[in-house]
């Protein structure tokens, strides 16, 4: 059984410094939501729900690819991975849409201004939109 080590320091809100027996390990920025770990292996985004245990995680390795440039199967390698770069800043940006659209939308439409039956319509008209979007 080997002896591991390993402490985590907060630098401030959002920033962790973790340290192993090797030394500096990594640097984590971010909070419960969204987390970007950077550390001598790589970079893993994680995006997720607080409280619901539901995340997304990508790794990102900082190792080269033995190919050459000019081989047809690096560029077919590098053309994915910038697909995924694409895939992954999208997944980020739906999952913030996800946890501001209650939020905008219960101050636009739970303001004093609104008459009962406008706040109803605004509900149904939500719920409609989410059962079609579900039903796809």
């Amino acid at each position: 059984m080997g002896l591991n080590f390993r402490k985590s320091i907060k630098i401030a809100p959002g920033i962790r410094v973790n340290i192993s027996k090797k030394g500096l390990s990594s640097v984590s920025v971010g909070g419960k939501g969204a987390r970007v770990n950077v550390s001598k292996k790589g970079t893993r985004t994680t995006v997720g729900i607080p409280g619901t245990g539901l995340s997304y995680t990508t790794n990102t390795s900082y190792k080269k690819s033995k190919g050459t440039l000019n081989d047809p199967i690096h560029l077919i390698q590098q053309e994915g991975s910038d697909k995924e770069k694409r895939n992954v800043l999208v997944t980020i940006l739906l999952w913030i849409g996800i946890f501001i659209f209650p939020f905008i939308f219960a101050w636009f439409t739970l303001q004093r201004k609104y008459t009962k039956f406008e706040k109803v319509i605004a509900f149904g008209w939500l719920l409609l939109v989410l059962f079609a979007m579900v039903s796809k």
